[in-house]
């Protein structure tokens, strides 16, 4: 190729949120030269924030980056309602611009060249690829031995190679000036979010409300009707998109990977993405420096795979219909039951077979 290169690198990551930040953290470790691109370092995501709190000492982040952390988790459906205590293992909320950016600084400071700029397109060849990157007015060439798409739900690298964006729902967010509380609340049934969930969250002196949403679903007469409740009807509303969990994933192809967001690794049902996008990326980060691409997604489906298929399976069985929701709640009102499913959402134990779900539910209520 008689071609002048601005940088050569050996992994060009695409994305700078916690998966993009935190796989370039993992190769500085392991001495792996790598340039992340991030869009926008101003960018804001619409997110709720909520992280479990172990990932500061995991990942070695400074905890002044947390604004709350949480010991009360309160679920409410159309006709019930049960409190979670989850002081052993406590929810962090954090302020996403804050957060990323201190991410990206982190990785800038431990190695990684960090430039703002945006993908337009990449050639693939069989030892290397050489991408696209628009900075202002012009067009840098980044030759690097491996891409990583961490560019989120709307996921360019994977439209221009794949030719399609992750799977993604639908999300209304509002934030709320100068409201505090102290839990986060969650809402199930028809009335806040079908099939899905609504909540409410503490963000920083505020408070952030959401709902997710089935594509072509009422949406906004449904967000209408959360938002009086809690009267904030003149909040300015925003709508984005967060990823839908696909067991058919690609995870590399062409030497891409794949990871956070633009793999839609977020976790079904409780749509944690931040703390799986970070662990995702460390397991990336072990096959990249490993140069063993197929090991990335043989290690990722043995730490997650049994857990997302569960918690998608939990999800489609208790949000079925509002019955269901209700009766969801009234299961864990039980102390018993309430601690061994705390034990599950806390990685604390194997995740629970589909079948196993609905024999214990069906068992607890026969009982009673």
């Amino acid at each position: 190729m008689n071609k002048k290169f601005d940088f050569i690198t050996d992994t060009l990551i695409i994305g700078g949120g916690p998966a993009g930040s935190t796989l370039a953290r993992e190769l500085n470790k392991n001495n792996v030269n790598n340039i992340l691109i991030e869009k926008n370092f101003n960018y804001d995501k619409p997110c709720g924030g909520g992280i479990k709190s172990k990932v500061f000492e995991e990942f070695n982040l400074p905890k002044e980056l947390e604004t709350k952390q949480i010991t009360n988790v309160n679920l409410f459906s159309t006709s019930n309602n049960v409190k979670f205590n989850i002081k052993k293992a406590p929810l962090s909320i954090v302020l996403r611009k804050e957060f990323d950016n201190k991410l990206r600084l982190l990785a800038q400071e431990e190695g990684t060249n960090l430039i703002q700029g945006k993908y337009k397109s990449a050639e693939y060849f069989k030892d290397y690829i050489i991408a696209k990157i628009k900075i202002e007015n012009k067009i840098l060439l980044i030759k690097a031995k491996y891409l990583v798409g961490a560019d989120g739900v709307k996921s360019n690298v994977k439209k221009d190679l794949l030719g399609i964006y992750p799977k993604s729902f639908l999300t209304n967010y509002v934030i709320v000036k100068n409201q505090v509380i102290d839990s986060c609340e969650f809402y199930f049934g028809s009335k806040y979010s079908p099939k899905r969930y609504a909540w409410v969250f503490p963000h920083g002196n505020n408070i952030s409300i959401g709902s997710i949403f089935e594509p072509k679903s009422n949406a906004s007469n449904i967000f209408e009707d959360l938002l009086k409740q809690k009267d904030a009807l003149t909040a300015k509303k925003k709508g984005f998109y967060i990823p839908n969990w696909d067991k058919k994933n690609t995870f590399y192809k062409n030497r891409v990977f794949f990871v956070g967001d633009a793999a839609g690794q977020t976790l079904p049902f409780t749509y944690e993405g931040i703390y799986y996008s970070m662990r995702s990326a460390r397991i990336l980060a072990n096959a990249i420096t490993k140069n063993n691409p197929e090991l990335y997604e043989k290690e990722w489906k043995k730490t997650f795979e049994k857990t997302f298929k569960s918690y998608h399976w939990a999800e489609k069985f208790f949000l079925y219909s509002d019955f269901m929701s209700n009766k969801m709640l009234s299961f864990f009102k039980n102390k018993s039951l309430q601690e061994k499913a705390f034990l599950y959402w806390n990685n604390k134990v194997k995740p629970i077979s589909p079948q196993n779900i609905v024999i214990k539910f069906f068992k607890y209520f026969f009982k009673k």
